[in-house]
């Protein structure tokens, strides 16, 4: 596989041409790297990546409070150095990320201004007025990124990338929408480019013409006038006339994030047709394309076919952080698929460590790794779900006996019925990979097995995962226990006969994802929402941007701070402002969540039985709280 060949960028030489891509990371209370990161990027470069970046460290907090890693002075190269060594220790390259800062995206501190290009609203409070960053400081800046490239490189770094992406403070100078200077660093399309190309030529300076520099930039804001196509392409050229050694490119802008950062919506390989405009003017430096590329096959076609030259993964190599040497060896079953959930990115923004919703040990590579039972106990799973898969595998990879009852004649829960829409494929690979590990450590499986208490007690478990889920919430509207009435699951999964006008009750984000599908099967679809809004609930700025363009483009009519009064045989009664409205409909759907049921556990309990709740049976919540209760709870079992 062209994968797997070795690749030349610049004067540096890489063992294959997959690359994690560089991901924005949280950081401790010292703005500096720890061990946590060290057995993070460790941890890839062990699973077989060729490159190793980091997300985006910066260079000066004089003008901004840092948002991430911080690279301003000898202090901070020793953690740098021992990620460096771990990395090399593996035959990986290592490469830093350099960002003279983020501009009006700066979400650190919501009262105080930053600085950008010129005064514009921050992004995130828009009230903020961002302060025009002085002559000086554009020089100190340019001069901060020359002395922070040269720690990196005396710490072992062996590429450093200019971060030019994203609408940050890089784009804000480049984008004629937010650079309105009168000075040398703006007006002309020429002067906007300044600041970037002087950055190039401070890290020559004080790295040597040929240390490896790689360049993410912005090839046009799609859906926004940040920036323009032809810019785009025309600072490409530029880039590969003065001797840069990659060029990394995105699209998309902050008002259409999943144009940036990848979405569970998305096809695979998303920005690949874009990689030819780069091709045609970037000649022969090498050029690397990011997005949902974690689907071997057509990350090997985007190769052969010339598209690219390198492949940058992020999201799933946080999922599977060994996706290369399972690649190389053919066990495509055994990787452990991201979902795009996006659950990474939403909690690395709170501030928090950043998580992966399907592995666990994200950012804990050496903290939570299982160890061998010391008796073998004897573990009842109850429920086929994310969390009951989860639980069964890691119990029988730790070595105890273990047996997993399920009511259905199929596996997943209400993530099979997820995994049925034609957009989530991912969520069927994540899926069919928790089915693989249970057959995989030899899970005894007893399908359409209903738990009762009476069995249980029988049974003599030592230990009883309770995964059985939740139970979908029905308001009691007159006229819903009609045939033609059903709930979210049943629906998806097929299990009861679909019309062609169809009414979903609830807008949140099953709702709405319903909607699309139905209505790309050419139903027409209505959605009703008693709140002011749809998808309130919080969770990933790119999923929930992706699905309301979705929605746009889709056909499907949306009634929002309406209210259900009556479901008929051939229509639904709503009521709007005071309004009645009434919407025909062959299939009513209940999208109004779901309800965790104790009364079996609490049964359990009153027998003595050792049980613990995971996942919806414990609250209804999302995969990554079903994926961690249920790894941990065995994790920890003596």
């Amino acid at each position: 596989m062209k994968l797997f060949e070795p690749f030349q960028i610049g004067s540096l030489r890489l063992k294959n041409r997959i690359v994690l891509a560089p991901m924005g990371t949280t950081s401790d209370q010292s703005c500096a790297f720890n061990a946590y990161d060290v057995a993070y990027y460790e941890e890839r470069a062990k699973g077989g990546a060729g490159l190793i970046m980091t997300g985006a460290v910066t260079v000066s907090d004089a003008f901004e409070p840092p948002a991430c890693q911080l690279l301003n002075s000898n202090k901070h190269v020793y953690m740098l150095s021992r990620i460096a060594e771990s990395v090399h220790a593996y035959g990986a390259k290592f490469a830093v990320q350099l960002s003279p800062g983020i501009g009006r995206m700066n979400w650190i501190d919501p009262h105080t201004p930053t600085y950008s290009a010129s005064p514009c609203p921050n992004y995130y409070h828009p009230e903020l007025i961002c302060k025009e960053l002085p002559i000086e400081g554009v020089r100190q800046l340019v001069n901060a990124m020359g002395e922070s490239a040269k720690l990196a490189k005396d710490a072992g770094v062996d590429l450093i990338e200019i971060h030019g992406y994203g609408g940050y403070l890089i784009d804000q100078f480049i984008s004629a929408k937010w650079n309105h200077r009168n000075d040398e660093y703006g007006g002309s399309f020429e002067n906007r480019q300044r600041f970037l190309f002087e950055i190039i030529d401070a890290i020559r300076k004080t790295c040597g013409k040929d240390y490896p520099i790689a360049v993410k930039m912005t090839l046009d804001s799609v859906d926004d006038d940040e920036k323009p196509l032809e810019e785009g392409l025309a600072i490409a050229k530029r880039l590969a006339e003065s001797g840069v050694d990659l060029i990394h490119f995105g699209r998309g802008s902050y008002a259409s994030r999943w144009r940036m950062v990848s979405s569970v919506y998305q096809k695979p390989g998303f920005d690949l047709e874009a990689a030819r405009l780069i091709r045609s003017v970037s000649k022969d430096v090498p050029i690397m394309a990011h997005g949902k590329l974690n689907h071997p096959d057509v990350a090997e076609t985007a190769l052969q076919d010339g598209l690219v030259d390198l492949i940058a993964i992020g999201h799933g190599l946080i999922a599977d952080p060994h996706w290369p040497n399972k690649v190389k060896k053919h066990q495509l079953e055994e990787i452990n698929a991201c979902i795009g959930c996006g659950e990474c990115h939403f909690n690395a923004m709170l501030g928090r460590p950043r998580p992966c919703a399907v592995n666990p040990l994200c950012l804990r590579e050496k903290e939570y790794v299982l160890t061998p039972a010391k008796v073998k106990k004897k573990i009842l799973v109850l429920g086929g779900g994310p969390a009951g898969l989860k639980a069964a595998a890691t119990a029988a990879q730790r070595g105890f006996d273990v047996t997993l009852w399920e009511k259905n004649d199929h596996f997943g829960g209400a993530l099979a019925a997820a995994a049925a829409m034609s957009f989530k494929q991912d969520v069927k690979d994540q899926l069919n990979y928790l089915v693989h590990q249970v057959k995989k450590w030899d899970v005894h499986v007893e399908m359409n097995k209903t738990a009762v208490i009476d069995d249980i007690v029988a049974f003599a478990p030592d230990l009883v995962i309770d995964a059985i889920g939740a139970d979908p919430v029905v308001i009691p509207i007159e006229g819903y226990q009609q045939d033609h009435v059903m709930t979210a699951v049943p629906a998806l999964l097929k299990e009861k006969q679909i019309g062609n006008k169809i009414v979903i009750i609830g807008g949140g984000e099953v709702g709405c994802e319903m909607g699309v599908e139905f209505a790309s099967q050419g139903k027409q679809v209505t959605i009703v929402e008693i709140a002011d809004d749809i998808l309130t609930a919080p969770s990933f700025v790119a999923n929930k941007q992706n699905i309301r363009y979705l929605l746009d483009h889709s056909g499907v009519k949306v009634y929002t701070a309406t209210a259900t009064k009556q479901i008929r045989k051939d229509d639904v009664l709503l009521e709007k402002d005071g309004q009645s409205i009434t919407v025909a409909a062959d299939t009513v759907i209940f999208s109004t969540g779901f309800r965790s049921d104790h009364t079996l556990y609490e049964q359990m309990m009153a027998k003595g039985i050792e049980v613990v709740e995971v996942g919806d049976a414990r609250k209804p919540g999302k995969v990554l709280n079903a994926i961690h209760q249920a790894y941990h709870c065995i994790r920890v079992y003596e």
